[in-house]
């Protein structure tokens, strides 16, 4: 777990009403600092901002970005840590915390601590929602601003090919008029850019 801070939510912010064209996210970037590493951008406080289409395919605007701030280990295993030795090595845990309990109370005060640091920016979420999976259920709350809605939502952990889960802010790209689905499930998959 790597903590969110107000200051990075206020660059997230930022980013959301900037724009997710490729011009305007690299002077964005380069105005923060943030350098490239494998297709994402290494923020101030150590968290990486993730880009839903790798740079090299990016033609014009990006659907969504998400940041990690917490990772869970929801197997049988998780007390000899996460899938093991072997699983330390890969960089993109590097000075991470990953949560390893045989509940998943710690990974929903995580998902809880998120929500408040994005309140303290943005105020009340407009919705939250849950999603019943197993072997422990998500949780999403989702924040407008401008065309870009902001969501703290808990998730499968993509590099371990599902092994682990994840928190993350999400900035998604959304009409200020569209809504947002209100079932847990559909709300996942427009997460994911699956609708």
């Amino acid at each position: 777990m790597q903590p969110l801070t107000s200051s990075l939510i206020g660059q997230l912010v930022e980013l959301a009403s900037v724009g997710f064209t490729r011009s305007d996210f690299a002077r964005f970037v380069d105005g923060q600092g943030w350098p490239e590493r494998d297709d994402r951008f290494e923020t101030d406080s150590g968290h990486r901002l993730v880009p839903a289409v790798p740079l090299g395919d990016w033609d014009d605007r990006q659907p969504s970005f998400h940041l990690p701030f917490c990772y869970f280990d929801p197997s049988e295993e998780a007390e000899d840590g996460p899938l093991g030795d072997e699983f330390h090595e890969l960089s993109e845990f590097e000075g991470w915390d990953v949560l390893a309990s045989d509940t998943a109370t710690p990974f929903f005060e995580g998902w809880q601590q998120g929500c408040e640091v994005v309140s303290g920016a943005l105020g009340q979420p407009e919705l939250t929602l849950t999603m019943q999976t197993q072997p422990e259920a998500w949780h999403f709350a989702a924040w407008r601003v401008g065309s870009v809605a902001v969501v703290v939502a808990q998730g499968e952990e993509f590099s371990s090919y599902g092994e682990l889960s994840m928190a993350a802010v999400w900035l998604v790209q959304q009409a200020p008029d569209a809504p947002l689905p209100a079932d847990g499930a559909a709300f996942y998959s427009w997460l994911l850019g699956e609708d």
